[in-house]
């Protein structure tokens, strides 16, 4: 099962990186989830995501490829790929290797009898914000209720964000299941496992404090006992007259999984849009 949900990675890697995009698009789902530093909102369909690969036909070409501890989870019809990723470039006639490294997420449903992408989200290893940026919002006139493993999952999610912002990392730690793995903007590589969570944490005990928290667009995508909730997020500190003072955009991907009765994060990825190498 793992050797298949990777094998299907790395053949749709050889062709991207000789400048056919369309292996992606053929192991894709229709309702496929698409992030990517490139992009200021996700991509939510095939059909979509093919426009999107359509600019990179015959226009990627690099020598090496190295997938750097892959880890598959699999949880009933649900998989979820995760690693680090080289992509090695060499130029001819100089010497030296330009390389960049990637965190990478990838969750397959099993569909039909065959496993396909869901989401996907691929963002820099340590990466910052870009100077200025213009991100597309939905208009919403209304607050936004959810209903069903959405609302439950989003009301979790509330919760512990709640906590975080006035500094308490617990009220993830709280909801993270003991083989949980990790990627964010200050992670050199995947963190596996709750204690390694618990570690990285702590350091932050105490020093994250923002004002407002927006979820825009969350989105849910169910399999049996496994759910993939995808959203963009802005954190946002005020000045005292409660204007803007500064505000940090998100995109997040957390995979949850029905334990004992509980939701809880089997994996999570955070990554600035648009967030560019250090």
């Amino acid at each position: 099962m793992n050797e298949t949900v990777l094998s299907l990675e790395k053949a749709a890697m050889e062709r991207w990186r000789s400048g056919d995009p369309w292996g992606w698009a053929e192991i894709s789902a229709d309702e496929i989830i698409y992030m990517d530093p490139g992009l200021t909102k996700p991509i939510t369909s095939l059909e979509e995501y093919k426009a999107y690969l359509k600019q990179f036909e015959g226009n990627i070409n690099y020598q090496g490829s190295e997938f750097i501890d892959p880890k598959v989870v699999v949880v009933g019809d649900m998989a979820v790929l995760t690693y680090n990723y080289r992509s090695i470039i060499t130029t001819l006639g100089v010497t030296g290797i330009s390389q960049t490294l990637w965190n990478t997420t990838e969750v397959y449903f099993r569909l039909g009898g065959q496993w396909r992408i869901v989401h996907t989200h691929w963002s820099y290893v340590k990466h910052k914000l870009p100077k200025s940026l213009e991100v597309p919002l939905p208009v919403q006139l209304a607050h936004q209720k959810y209903e069903g493993i959405l609302g439950e999952i989003m009301a979790i999610e509330s919760t512990a964000m709640e906590r975080w912002r006035k500094g308490d990392p617990r009220g993830f730690i709280d909801t993270y299941a003991p083989e949980v793995t990790y990627f964010d903007t200050g992670t050199p590589q995947r963190l596996n496992g709750l204690d390694a969570l618990k570690a990285e944490m702590a350091q932050r005990e105490g020093k994250i404090h923002y004002d407002v928290m927006e979820f825009i667009a969350p989105r849910i995508q169910v399999q049996g006992n496994a759910a993939v909730l995808t959203y963009r997020f802005f954190s946002t500190q005020l000045n005292p007259d409660g204007s803007i003072s500064s505000r940090t955009p998100w995109n997040c991907s957390e995979v949850y999984v029905r334990i004992d009765g509980k939701w809880r994060i089997v994996h999570n990825h955070w990554s600035y849009i648009k967030g560019e190498i250090i």
